[in-house]
């Protein structure tokens, strides 16, 4: 309708630019930080421990699931936490298992025999070992420390150690004074080098030249150092 006095039109407010309803401004599609997503961090955290890795791919397999689409931030973390918590467990699985192998052909000191062939693992420990097949030496007595032997340990070489211990075979005896073989003392105490009464032992034959011993020494008899 026009202004029968003439002048200036009618005033009409505008819009206000700060006005919450705006769709400029303050709205959730521009200017809203979307949330960041716990699990997903909480993934990552729990798959860089062994134990708790298991549960660290469950929390990266629910973050994936909850950051989708964008709904939350921290994929990155998910999948990130998923990855490692894998690695990690397949590691830790690894591990086990081979533990447990080492374990089983560990030739320890309260299990061993006389006469037993033996091979010597990463670490220079004995592992077991088949007598036919070529190895690196031979159980040779089998025992526990008491309070004199564990006093003559520690006064006399590990070869006037062992070439001395009662029963001990002929041929045993005749390896240690050939010359031919180092002699070596594996045992169970805390202190290798001050073994107490208790502590179980043994003595195994190694070749001195570094060559691996085929069949038994204790078979060979009189000819060791022929």
């Amino acid at each position: 309708m026009t202004n029968p006095y003439g002048g200036y039109p009618s005033y009409e407010p505008g819009s206000n630019p700060y006005d919450g309803s705006s769709g400029s401004y303050g709205s959730s599609s521009y200017g809203t930080r979307v949330p960041y997503d716990g699990l997903s961090i909480a993934a990552l955290v729990c798959s860089l421990t062994c134990c708790a890795a298991p549960v660290g791919i469950g929390l990266g397999i629910a973050g994936i699931v909850r950051t989708r689409a964008g709904r939350r931030s921290g994929r990155w973390a998910a999948v990130t936490g998923l990855v490692v918590g894998v690695v990690v467990l397949l590691a830790g699985i690894g591990f086990v298992v081979f533990a447990a192998v080492m374990g089983s052909r560990t030739v320890w000191e309260d299990e061993a025999r006389v006469g037993q062939c033996i091979d010597l693992d990463f670490l220079d420990d004995p592992v077991k070992a088949h007598c036919d097949e070529p190895h690196a030496g031979e159980v040779i007595w089998v025992g526990a420390f008491d309070d004199d032997l564990a006093e003559l340990f520690q006064d006399v070489s590990p070869a006037g150690f062992c070439g001395g211990l009662p029963g001990l075979a002929p041929a045993y005896r005749s390896a240690i004074e050939s010359g031919e073989y180092d002699v070596r003392v594996e045992s169970d105490s805390f202190d290798d080098d001050e073994p107490e009464q208790g502590d179980n032992f043994f003595c195994h034959l190694e070749r001195a030249d570094g060559d691996e011993l085929t069949g038994r020494i204790r078979d060979q008899g009189e000819q060791v150092g022929a």
